[in-house]
């Protein structure tokens, strides 16, 4: 008995999801995007670090949108600590 070859076809969704993913990386198109309260992010991130996830580090370079309130909070805890520990 032969076995049955296998032939792959390409189909206009998978050229169309590739195309979207190149918009994505070259920044021409939104990608896909939720909102979530921080304090439900937050605590999830935080163990997922504590435990070492690898899962976390394939995001590390992603970019996540915050308000700017909370950048300028974020940027003055980050330099008292610097000067604390100076």
């Amino acid at each position: 008995m032969s076995n049955p070859a296998l032939r792959l076809f390409p189909t206009n969704h998978s050229s169309d999801r590739r195309e979207r993913e190149l918009d994505r990386i070259a920044g021409t198109a939104d990608a896909k995007t939720v909102v979530i309260p921080l304090g439900k992010m937050v605590p999830l991130l935080l163990e997922a670090a504590a435990d070492d996830l690898a899962w976390l580090n394939d995001f590390a370079n992603d970019s996540v949108r915050i308000d700017v309130d909370l950048y300028d909070v974020l940027l003055a805890y980050k330099q008292m600590r610097q000067s604390a520990a100076a």
